[in-house]
């Protein structure tokens, strides 16, 4: 996602929501959060040791915002200057997200000559866990819009 946000500076913003500890059980170097202090600490030594060019919000410690915006464990978003929702991920698959990405910057641009088309997209996307498991990830669909 680091890769993406360096590829994509010059045309988009990336924010990092973060949440929460995913897996505080495997990782104690990264416990749950017992306070925002410590959160935003554990932010802060995020960004440091992974150098990411992402700005990162933090949710409060109940998880507000993700809650607000679906609650799932690695979703994606790509919303547009005026705040629409053109891309939803039920996963983070940086493939998926480039692609969303080229389409929404090829469909604004269509917009600024003149056409009214609109549109919104949404891949759910198999977790890595069910991929091991046997199940395919389905096949991304071109994007159509009219006008």
């Amino acid at each position: 996602m680091d890769q993406l946000a360096r590829d994509y500076a010059d045309r988009a913003h990336f924010l990092f929501v973060y949440v929460r500890e995913a897996h505080p059980d495997d990782f104690p170097q990264w416990p749950e959060h017992k306070s925002i202090e410590q959160k935003f600490e554990q932010a802060r030594l995020m960004q440091e040791k992974h150098g990411t060019p992402r700005t990162i919000v933090i949710d409060d410690i109940e998880g507000g915002v993700h809650r607000a915006w679906g609650g799932m464990p690695n979703m994606s978003w790509i919303i547009d200057h005026t705040g629409r929702v053109f891309f939803k991920a039920g996963w983070t698959v940086e493939a998926d997200l480039r692609a969303g990405l080229e389409d929404y910057f090829d469909l604004r641009e269509r917009m600024r000559e003149g056409s009214t088309a609109r549109y919104y997209k949404e891949i759910i996307t198999a977790t890595p866990r069910m991929r091991e498991g046997g199940m395919m990830r389905p096949q991304r669909e071109p994007a159509e819009s009219g006008g």
